[in-house]
């Protein structure tokens, strides 16, 4: 009689039944996988819901029971986004993302009408003016006649031609010269507020040492413009120059490092006559700012050729980019449509504060 090994036996199945889990995934993934091909090279018309909005309202997420969260960007849809449609019905197509790292993109984004009520399409303009005209009759069948689709059209290009023309604008249009510049900065949790101080105090910084920024004192003239660059966030200001650099004395180092006492500003003094490096203030006006953790890096339907960004070293450089000075305009625009994105106001306030780094780059 022969004898049975049990351990042999456990492991034969125990292998055999792993095996076969890992090849019936894999054919679940490549079974997903041609149903996304079919659903995209068919243009099957797909349903889902509005997960969120960002704040800039400019693109969100909708999702699908199959894919899950797939963005969208509001140029592929037929109405403006407002935080009133989260969790609303949409329709849309499934498409190949073009944005780096992503592999789906919502197009031809459409809402069901029956979800939408037409007080919220009147409250909040929702619909698009060069969006196809609503019939009254999806609405409600309490609207006149004299309430069609283009009345809603009418309610948001009244608001359209009542604003008034940005001069800052003009400004970047004009302008000599848009420099490209960056500095590094740390998030901290608690009480400092450095990127605050310089917004509040009109100055922005960089380092000279060694080679670096020798001739920045000839080279940035009165009323250049300086597109600002958080190192590893992204763009965070256009600003103006309205007045000569100079080297930060005592008191703009107590602006720019607002946790360090006297005694430490002291030494920090010394330190950068030792090594021969010192900290350059630049006088600004803030034409628009943005946050730390709102930075822009790279605008949504710019392809990475056509988007200027990732310089290295603090110097002031002059990107030769054809659509630099367009670049820079579009991201004004996003900075100011956030939430007091412009010198009027104070986008920081809620916001984690900050701490220059405290070496140089």
């Amino acid at each position: 009689m022969s004898s049975i090994n049990y351990k042999e036996k456990y492991d034969e199945y125990h292998n055999k039944f792993w095996k076969l889990h890992h090849k019936n995934n894999e054919l679940v993934s490549e079974i997903n996988d041609l149903k996304m091909k079919i659903d995209i090279y068919e243009r099957r018309l797909l349903s889902g819901e509005i997960k969120n909005i960002s704040y800039h309202r400019d693109h969100g997420l909708v999702t699908h029971s199959d894919y899950g969260d797939i963005f969208f960007h509001k140029s592929k849809c037929n109405f403006n986004l407002t935080n009133a449609l989260v969790s609303k019905k949409v329709t849309f197509h499934l498409t190949h993302s073009e944005r780096i790292n992503k592999k789906l993109d919502a197009t031809n984004v459409s809402l069901c009408m029956k979800d939408i009520s037409a007080f919220d399409i009147l409250d909040f303009g929702i619909y698009k003016s060069d969006s196809e005209s609503l019939n009254v009759n999806e609405l409600s069948d309490e609207l006149s006649d004299s309430h069609s689709g283009n009345s809603f059209v009418s309610c948001q290009d009244v608001g359209e031609e009542s604003e008034e023309p940005d001069d800052n604008i003009k400004t970047i249009t004009d302008a000599r010269i848009i420099w490209y510049m960056n500095c590094k900065m740390n998030i901290k949790r608690a009480g400092i507020n450095s990127w605050s101080n310089s917004i509040d105090n009109d100055f922005v910084f960089t380092w000279q040492k060694n080679k670096v920024n020798q001739t920045l004192f000839e080279k940035l003239k009165v009323n250049d413009l300086i597109s600002w660059y958080m190192i590893g966030h992204g763009y965070s200001a256009i600003v103006r120059v309205k007045g000569f650099c100079s080297l930060m004395n005592k008191g703009d180092l107590k602006l720019h490092y607002p946790d360090k006492n006297e005694e430490e500003i002291k030494e920090h003094l010394e330190w950068e006559k030792s090594s021969n490096c010192r900290i350059i203030k630049i006088p600004v006006e803030f034409l628009s700012y943005t946050t730390l953790d709102n930075c822009i890096r790279r605008k949504i339907g710019w392809s990475t050729e056509d988007w200027t960004s990732g310089f290295r070293g603090p110097s002031a450089i002059l990107p030769k980019h054809p659509k630099w000075r367009e670049q820079v305009i579009e991201m004004y625009k996003d900075m100011k449509t956030a939430a007091g994105g412009s010198a009027e106001s104070d986008p920081l306030a809620s916001h984690k504060s900050l701490e220059h780094a405290s070496d140089p780059d």
